[in-house]
């Protein structure tokens, strides 16, 4: 029995200081079934562990994960992963040390330190378009460039602990020129193409990935308003969104069924790494903008973001969420896509976190092709302050965010209350970009690149 290499991938996904998940692809075979097969070793060990098995099945376009617990605080371990052909189910399958792995997937992941560790550092990006051209007979792969100076920075000794890819992994939608997706395989296409360049692949799999998605999986400024007319689209577009990027990270909790089926109830969810807490919301498949007042999230999602603030564990740790679109600042245009038209929300959770003496609060956002940082203060409370840091985008091939495009100063409309403050907004980047995070004690260096790995700008803020 041969394994072979993935397809696509493999991804690692949601990992913590005693587990790891990975994630892959196979293919299909007419006359029999695909499985796939994965084992780790400590790094440095002379043999790998036993072999899982697990089902690749074609209602997932063949994509599955493997989870492995019991792992040792910051530990490194070698994986192996591929898939293979055979008859039967999982449990009758033996994998032994003779079967050839030589063809499948290998890399090295580390496990989470523990929760007192000081420093985090990782990379984090949005809006990665995959240009389609001759009537999408040829893919431009240029964004991939993105992806290996990320590389190239982690082999030249810049290590990072996680990537977070914040919305418009995939433009579906193709600005509705070419002929946007609509059917569950035009997805499944789409993503196969994504995901399998080789300098992204390279990236996800060998640091712990973390996605959420925006508009562009699904259509331009989607909303659930438009769910009623559009009802196949938006299922194709979700199921597609479950297999390619949701099930490797923390949200999805597989209950070990053996066709991995679990329907996940949500797509945000949270996660910790050493003394960094991760909230990331779904700012995409419950805004309502017909709603009086218009609603961005629902009511569940918003009681559980406010409750992580707040819960006492999360009290010593940096605190990052993460919303597709930007929290703040505004931009000129009131576009009502953003957070500015959902002032009602935005100002609920600004209160909450203000009244409640919440520090070391940070929004991470892309979708506006420009990237910046800065701060919000509020007028007779110095001991608010609350940052944004907005990364975008990993690849856009036409005309980016401008600095002029932004209320970059003076107060943030939330209504009647005026003393929301904007400050540190100056310097706005314009290129292709990534974005490096590193916490240390009480400031965050926010660090941007651009495509090909120059540096744009340094920004540190006192959190």
């Amino acid at each position: 029995m041969i394994i072979r290499e993935p397809t696509v991938g493999p991804i690692i996904g949601w990992t913590t200081v005693s587990s790891a998940r990975l994630w892959a692809r196979g293919e299909q075979r007419c006359d029999t079934r695909t499985f796939g097969a994965a084992r780790i070793r400590k790094s440095g060990d002379m043999r790998y562990g036993e072999a899982k098995v697990f089902k690749m099945m074609p209602s997932f376009d063949f994509t599955a994960i493997v989870d492995f617990a019991d792992l040792e605080v910051n530990q490194s371990y070698d994986y192996q992963i591929g898939y293979f052909f055979a008859d039967g189910e999982p449990g009758d399958i033996e994998i032994t040390e003779s079967d050839n792995w030589h063809e499948a997937a290998r890399g090295t992941f580390k496990t989470v330190a523990s929760k007192s560790a000081g420093e985090t550092s990782f990379v984090f990006g949005s809006c990665r378009y995959l240009l389609r051209l001759f009537g999408g007979t040829l893919f431009d792969g240029r964004g991939d460039k993105t992806f290996r100076s990320i590389d190239r920075q982690i082999e030249a000794g810049h290590a990072i602990d996680l990537l977070l890819m914040v919305g418009d992994q995939i433009y579906a939608d193709d600005l509705n020129v070419f002929g946007p997706d609509r059917s569950l395989d035009e997805f499944f296409s789409r993503y196969r193409k994504v995901f399998g360049q080789p300098h992204i692949r390279k990236l996800m799999g060998r640091v712990p990935t973390y996605m959420t998605l925006d508009d562009h999986e699904i259509s331009n400024d989607w909303s659930q308003d438009q769910v009623k007319k559009n009802a196949d689209l938006f299922a194709a577009a979700i199921h597609a969104y479950q297999c390619y990027q949701f099930v490797h990270g923390p949200g999805f909790r597989y209950s070990g069924r053996p066709d991995y089926s679990d329907t996940p109830q949500k797509l945000w969810y949270e996660f910790r790494h050493g003394n960094s807490a991760f909230f990331v919301m779904d700012t995409r498949t419950e805004r309502h903008p017909s709603f009086s007042p218009p609603e961005m999230i629902g009511e569940t999602q918003m009681d559980a973001l406010l409750d992580w603030l707040t819960a006492p564990a999360h009290k010593p740790a940096n605190k990052f969420v993460v919303t597709s679109v930007p929290f703040f600042p505004d931009t000129r245009s009131g576009s009502s896509d953003k957070w500015s038209g959902f002032k009602r929300q935005r100002l609920q959770i600004l209160d909450h976190i203000r009244k409640n003496k919440i520090a070391k609060v940070v929004f991470l956002a892309g979708d506006v092709h420009c990237s910046m940082a800065g701060q919000l203060t509020y007028k007779g409370d110095r001991s608010f302050r609350v940052t944004s840091v907005i990364s975008s985008s990993f690849y856009w091939p036409y005309p980016q965010g401008q600095a002029s495009g932004f209320q970059r100063s003076g107060h943030l409309d939330v209504g009647e209350d005026q003393n929301y403050k904007l400050s540190g907004f100056e310097e706005v980047h314009s290129d292709d970009n990534f974005a490096r995070l590193t916490t240390v004690g009480g400031k965050l260096k926010a660090e941007f690149f651009e495509r090909k790995g120059a540096a744009l700008g340094t920004h540190t803020l006192t959190l």
